[in-house]
């Protein structure tokens, strides 16, 4: 046998061995799966045909030249491999649609082997017709059993002699037979084709079917049509095309199998057949080197140098494991490391869900991913809604309803118990009386992945069936599990993202509100030759409840408001703005103020809740006569300095603004002279507390004031701050704080 001959016989030995092992992975790995057990039996068959010839190439040069090797058992069982055509038919019969459960009689599909096999027990009983007939020779004689003999022995005779001479024209009627065959297979994995929508399984079948097509067409160019024409195909063209459609049939299969999950088999499995290609490569490689090698020393040294050859051998032998293991890597990160390596996904997604803070697009993301890498048909989602308090049923495209889902609903309740995914079968038990289950019965949910964090339940995601067909496996399990729990965080940030969005939101509102509040504040307090007024006003927080005003009246006289709303914050706002709005309005169309404090307090009673209130003092000043009209709505009294130090509190009025709709109001008046001081202020003033818990109190207030008296009122109001901050260092104040000071510089003219 030539290096050539050897190398082609290494060649068929190894693609078969590799076609088997395909053969039977595909089948052990899921048995129950129809399309893993008739793409093995087609992947058996189609091995049967390089692994015969090649045990062929073999025997045939040490059979004995008196019995031809073409007539022996061994050369006519390679027509078992023809049962691969009705094997490649039946597959295409279920690939990519499964149309087989369709027919009318499924069972009459197995008929398509019967001419296969009469052609099988043909060539290997009747290669040698002149045996068969020695053996049914039955020699005449008397008795019973010689009248049924000799009749049966002579119509064997004649059914032999018919097989004999369908046997010379076998190779024709079955290369007929198999081109038609061929012919109707590829049409329907064509067919089948057409009817994908998905987008992976469109690729994953488009490579198979022109993969097995083109093998079809090359085995038919190369063998049943010249058989059928009678044209003489030359051997190493023959050779050549059979090894292309072993090529391209069998490659398409494996590329499809480990690059795009076709049937079901486990990343094992795939890793298997990649190393299992890997070595087959460098075995034959090996051959092909060694061969040539020993022809190359042969050559040089005019004889074989046996020590030569054999070290040789050896170094090759310390490589070949080496290099195996580089060119499996090689061939493994090519063809696994894209799409069904599960690490390299959850490597993939993870990147891609890091920079994504919106639940909507991690949803888009996960059922991406779900159904492109692990084929799922269709992925439903329950997610807890922060701003409901209630689990919702996401909408989809077949189901767009929003469905609330409550929080007692006994399904989740079972959901909560898992703690990785499961069937939903397993959940059967909380089935009863659960909405929520018979949603998902609807959708045909099979897989329920549960999403939970330490403490909650944030939802689950359920999953039906995978768009193959296949079960979800081993494999499959564990990646989902680890996308759920990798959900879990993502939700998780993308809840805190949100919150922090919120919380920015409304920082935002806040400042723009406190601005808002700082400008309807009086930029510039009224001023004159005669007095001198400062105000100041420390909210607690960054809008406050506190408010003064000044409001002109004309003739050079101009009102004075301070208030101060119950509570903190916006709502107090919100109060405070209400109620300067309305005071400007009364106090511009009436001269009576216990009257314009009394429509107030009517109209804060009738728009708000009792619990919200107000303390609030109103007074006018005419610096022309030093006249201050007055009415304190249940305010901190003011504090009246006189010049020689003696105080006097300004207490005329009523009760607190929106307590009782129907309230009175008293005017009160008194008279301002030269170096008298008029201070005003709130309770966060007063009622500002040390670490003893000690308020700064009233008296503290008069006695500083009656102290500071002869100051001007910016040093007074900056001063009492400066001592309230010594007695008590909380900043921002517990409460808002609002000061005013008025002093008489001059004595009024009238």
């Amino acid at each position: 046998m030539s290096v050539i001959q050897a190398i082609i016989t290494a060649f068929y030995f190894i693609f078969g061995g590799v076609l088997l092992f395909l053969a039977y992975s595909i089948v052990r790995n899921n048995f129950s799966n129809r399309l893993n057990k008739i793409t093995g039996l087609m992947l058996f068959f189609a091995a049967l045909g390089p692994i015969f010839v090649a045990l062929g190439a073999v025997v045939k040069p040490n059979v004995s030249p008196d019995s031809p090797f073409e007539e022996s058992i061994l050369y006519n069982l390679l027509y078992a491999w023809e049962l691969f055509f009705p094997a490649f038919l039946l597959f295409s019969w279920v690939f990519p649609v499964d149309r087989l459960s369709q027919m009318r009689h499924p069972r009459l599909r197995y008929l398509i082997f019967f001419p296969h096999v009469f052609h099988l027990l043909l060539v290997i009983v009747f290669n040698n017709p002149e045996n068969v007939l020695n053996l049914l020779d039955i020699k005449s004689g008397e008795g019973f059993a010689s009248l049924i003999l000799e009749p049966l022995s002579a119509l064997m005779k004649w059914l032999i002699l018919g097989f004999t001479l369908l046997l010379s024209s076998e190779k024709i009627l079955f290369s007929v037979i198999n081109i038609i065959y061929v012919t109707v297979g590829v049409y329907s994995l064509f067919k089948g084709r057409a009817q994908v929508v998905n987008e992976h399984l469109r690729e994953q079948s488009g490579i198979i079917v022109w993969g097995i097509s083109i093998s079809m067409a090359l085995i038919s160019a190369g063998f049943l049509i010249p058989e059928i024409l009678s044209i003489e195909i030359p051997g190493t063209l023959r050779i050549i095309i059979l090894i292309c459609a072993l090529g391209t049939g069998g490659g398409a299969l494996i590329w499809s199998i480990v690059r795009h999950q076709f049937v079901d088999v486990t990343i094992l499995v795939r890793q298997s057949l990649v190393y299992t290609v890997s070595s087959a490569i460098l075995v034959g490689l090996y051959i092909l080197v060694v061969g040539q090698a020993d022809k190359l020393f042969t050559s040089f040294f005019g004889a074989r140098m046996t020590i030569v050859n054999i070290a040789f051998i050896v170094i090759f032998l310390i490589l070949f494991q080496p290099i195996n293991v580089q060119l499996d890597n090689l061939i493994k990160r090519f063809f696994i490391k894209n799409r069904t390596d599960y690490r390299n996904i959850m490597e993939q997604l993870t990147r891609r869900l890091i920079s994504i803070f919106d639940q909507d697009q991690v949803r888009v993301m996960i059922e991406k991913t779900l159904r492109s890498e692990i084929l799922v048909e269709k992925v439903y989602f329950v997610l807890f809604d922060d701003k409901l308090g209630e689990y919702i049923l996401i909408p989809s495209a077949d189901f767009p309803e929003r469905i609330i889902v409550q929080i007692d609903d006994l399904f989740l309740g079972g959901v909560n118990q898992l703690d990785k995914p499961a069937l939903i079968d397993r959940l059967a038990l909380y089935s009863e009386g659960s909405p929520l289950y018979h949603h998902l019965v609807e959708r045909r949910v099979q897989l329920i992945l549960p999403l939970k964090d330490a403490d909650h339940l944030l939802g689950f995601l359920a999953l039906t069936q995978k768009i193959s067909g296949y079960r979800y496996n081993a494999e499959d399990i564990t990646m989902l599990g680890v996308i759920s729990n990798q959900l879990v965080t993502v939700l998780t940030n993308t809840r805190l993202y949100a919150d922090s969005l919120e919380k920015q939101r409304l920082h935002e509102e806040i400042s723009m509100a406190r601005q808002i509040q700082l400008d309807l504040l009086p930029k510039n307090p009224p001023a004159s030759e005669t007095f001198q007024i400062s105000a100041d006003s420390i909210p607690s927080r960054m809008i406050g409840g506190d408010f003064y005003d000044f409001i002109p009246r004309g003739n050079g006289s101009f009102g004075m408001v301070i208030a101060d709303a119950s509570g903190k914050g916006m709502p107090a706002a919100l109060l405070v703005a209400q109620i300067q709005a309305m005071m400007r309005a009364e106090v511009r169309n009436s001269d009576d103020i216990a009257r314009a404090i009394a429509n107030v307090n009517h109209s804060v009673a009738e728009l708000t809740s009792a619990e919200k209130f107000a303390t609030l003092f109103y007074g006018e000043f005419d610096p022309a006569s030093g006249r201050f009209r007055y009415a304190n709505a249940g305010h901190n009294y003011p504090l009246l300095v006189r010049s020689d130090g003696t105080c006097e509190y300004l207490t005329q009025g009523g009760i607190l603004i929106g307590a009782f709709g129907g309230a009175e109001y008293e005017n009160g008046v008194t008279y301002l002279k030269e170096n008298d001081l008029l201070f005003f202020y709130t309770d966060g003033l007063s009622e500002a507390m040390n670490e003893r818990e000690e308020e700064f109190g009233e008296k503290r207030i008069e006695d500083f004031v009656i102290k500071a008296r002869n100051l001007t009122p910016r040093e007074i109001v900056e001063g009492v701050l400066e001592e309230m901050r010594k007695f008590d260092a909380t900043d921002p104040p517990r409460d808002d704080t609002t000061i005013i000071a008025l002093k008489i510089i001059k004595e009024p003219t009238n």
